[in-house]
């Protein structure tokens, strides 16, 4: 499944260790040590039905089951490339293929464009594309399933890749996050609402409906039809029903906190501010009273070259001697950087990629300054709120 990109709801995690199995589109495509249980479990599963085909294969069919694990996660890795491809078609680059016991997911970098209405329909095609590709195969595998003799090696192989092609496909089309229907489902709700976050929300709600239908399924169907429930069935489907509950859960939690950052409100932490030259006398800067708030606002000090050097010191400035000047009074302004009066937060975070040690935001009307951000108070404030 693809992971969600700047225009979705939260980062993508970062790939876990294991094997590097080549490079794609100039991505590492990583194998997870989880992939081996993974391969274990699809070989005895497997290898009994294979028994029951041909019990003359004997301990060969773990070896046919093995095999077929690989040629499945061959298929996994041709839906991760299609997610790839459409991506990077979509002008996204692509940072890490990785199959692991979940199947696999294809992580992209974020863009430094802003979001468009037209990248929802994007993301919606970078999500459906890869289950697509399960379905062109399983079906091209079952139409040439007819030409092979019934029972043969290749027949079995084709048979079990085929139907977990066609498998894999519609489950991952299910409208609920983590599948690829649900990242689909997520485009279409940010096509409506316009908040890629709260599609990702609705998505995610979906995605836990889903949960709980898997278990109601394997629980529910044998009983509504005179059995009992196998055991089994409601083990693995529970494992997958809690995988989707977690990774649903993940993607609401982090589209609210992405969504609050969407919305915040920036007047909570600008600090109304002026400039002042570096011989600027002290009394004139102390009296200076905002028009619009009636408070004194801070003082940024510059340079004799016009760049900002620091901050008034009011307390210290408060016992200086008549005549002073505010460059004796100053306290350092460490790494900043200057943003336009209708900042808001996203954008104030995506310029922090770029300065991130910074501890001052200079707001600017124009060429005015007019007001102050202290960094470490806003991130306190958008936690805390």
């Amino acid at each position: 499944m693809p992971e969600p990109t700047a225009s979705a709801d939260a980062p993508a995690p970062a790939a876990s260790g294991g094997l590097r199995l080549g490079t794609v589109l100039g991505a590492p495509v990583l194998l997870a040590w989880s992939w081996f249980i993974a391969a274990g479990v699809i070989t005895l599963l497997f290898a009994p039905w294979i028994s029951r085909v041909r019990p003359d294969l004997g301990p060969a069919g773990y070896v046919i089951g093995f095999i077929f694990a690989v040629v499945l996660f061959g298929s996994v890795f041709l839906h991760e490339l299609a997610h790839a491809v459409a991506g990077r078609l979509a002008g996204y680059r692509v940072a890490a293929v990785e199959l692991n016991i979940w199947g696999g997911f294809t992580r992209f970098e974020p863009r430094e464009q802003a979001d468009s209405p037209r990248s929802a329909w994007t993301s919606f095609t970078i999500s459906v594309v890869g289950p697509v590709v399960n379905l062109v195969l399983g079906g091209a595998g079952w139409l040439v399933l007819d030409g092979l003799e019934r029972g043969s090696v290749a027949w079995l192989l084709l048979f079990g890749f085929s139907l977990a092609n066609l498998a894999l496909g519609a489950i991952n089309l299910l409208p609920g996050i983590p599948l690829d229907g649900g990242w689909a489902l997520q485009a279409v709700f940010w096509r409506i609402t316009g908040s890629p976050f709260l599609g990702t929300i609705l998505a995610a709600w979906a995605g836990r409906l889903i949960a709980l239908g898997f278990v109601a399924w394997a629980v529910l169907q044998p009983l509504l039809t005179g059995g009992t429930p196998d055991l089994v069935t409601v083990m693995w489907t529970t494992a997958i029903a809690v995988m989707i509950w977690v990774s649903a859960a993940d993607a609401a939690k982090n589209a609210r906190r992405a969504r609050r950052v969407e919305t915040y409100d920036m007047r909570r932490v600008i600090q109304p501010a002026i400039a002042a030259s570096w011989r600027s006398p002290l009394d004139e800067a102390l009296e200076y009273v905002d028009p619009q708030t009636g408070r004194s606002p801070l003082v940024v000090v510059l340079d004799d070259t016009g760049l900002p050097h620091g901050l008034l010191d009011r307390r210290s400035a408060q016992r200086a001697a008549p005549g002073t000047e505010v460059n004796e009074h100053i306290r350092p302004l460490g790494s900043w950087i200057g943003a336009p009066a209708d900042i808001t937060a996203p954008h104030l975070l995506e310029s922090l990629t770029h300065r991130p040690r910074a501890t001052h935001c200079l707001v600017l009307d124009g060429e005015t300054l007019v007001g102050l951000i202290d960094l470490p108070e806003f991130f306190d404030e958008l936690l805390a709120h």
